[in-house]
């Protein structure tokens, strides 16, 4: 009996979002892959860096019902009577994420985020999408995180099956150069963040410097892929003119890239540390005003970036 890479080939995902419209053209089906080899100190979806599976505790569902202490086989769950409430403290770092507590949680407080797809599992969970995908200027799949590329062996396998479909990558540009390369065919547009100018900046606020992100970019763009440049702005961190003028150098330097997206900074994040058991601090990221926007809008167009909209 022949094995073939379809059916033992996996991909951790941890949502899959439906009917989605910022993402790509058209009505898209997200996928949201798990790991990424940044750490970006304002990521929306933080549970995402993380490449395991994780526990998902919401304190507003719980009940105090204690079944789930009753099961666990780590002591990850801890109620304590002060008289007046139940607490629940939950010791995510214990956790081995083998699912009993979530099974026995009546209430959905608990959830694990990341689970492992074959290539005809995820066929078959997109399934009921494709009929949107004909829809208006024509839909299809964006491939996101986390960073998608570190799983690309498994994206271009699936590609490979779903070769009439509009595919998007969604990506940091943090990855290896054979990655790209093997992808570049089979992706018909990359979205490609550009987030800090500065290179010893991006190390402090990324975990990386940005020497690889831009090696990828100039590969893509090379190779005549359709680029969208998106470029978070996160107000103090990167909405300063020496970023700004490195945006206008790098659309400069590429002309071919179709267009470029800001994205403010927004505050999604932040729900997540509690909920993730994540040790991050968000206090020190300001969501920005509309008017801020507009400035920043105004500073890139001054600058000679003309095509250009806030996503």
């Amino acid at each position: 009996m022949t094995v073939s890479l379809t059916d033992t080939l996996t991909a951790r995902i941890f949502d899959i979002q439906r009917l989605s419209l910022h993402d790509g053209p058209g009505i898209r089906t997200n996928l949201f892959f798990k790991g990424c080899p940044l750490s970006c100190s304002w990521c929306h979806n933080p549970e995402s860096q993380d490449p395991g599976t994780n526990l998902s505790y919401k304190v507003t569902l719980c009940r105090g019902c204690g079944l789930c202490a009753q099961v666990c086989p780590q002591g990850v769950h801890r109620f304590a009577d002060d008289g007046q409430r139940v607490m629940h403290e939950v010791r995510f770092k214990d956790c081995i994420a083998c699912g009993e507590c979530v099974q026995i949680c009546c209430h959905d407080a608990l959830e694990l985020f990341g689970s492992d797809y074959s290539v005809n599992q995820l066929l078959e969970e997109i399934r009921p999408d494709l009929p949107f995908y004909s829809v208006g200027e024509g839909g299809g799949i964006t491939f996101t995180g986390g960073e998608p590329m570190q799983q690309y062996r498994f994206i271009s396998e699936f590609a490979d099956r779903v070769a009439d479909i509009h595919l998007c990558m969604e990506t940091s540009g943090y990855a290896s150069k054979g990655a790209f390369l093997e992808l570049l065919p089979k992706i018909d547009l990359f979205l490609f963040d550009y987030k800090l100018t500065d290179p010893e900046a991006h190390r402090r606020y990324c975990g990386v410097d940005n020497a690889r992100i831009l090696e990828n970019l100039e590969l893509l763009h090379a190779h005549d892929a359709n680029i969208i440049l998106r470029l978070p702005i996160i107000p103090t961190v990167n909405d300063d003119d020496e970023h700004f003028r490195g945006i206008a150098n790098v659309l400069t330097r590429f002309p071919r890239i179709l267009r470029a997206e800001l994205l403010p900074y927004h505050t999604l994040g932040e729900s997540k540390v509690e909920q993730f058991g994540l040790k991050k601090d968000f206090s020190q990221f300001l969501a920005p005003t509309e008017a801020q926007k507009q400035q920043w809008l105004s500073k890139l167009k001054e600058l000679g970036v003309e095509n250009i909209k806030i996503a």
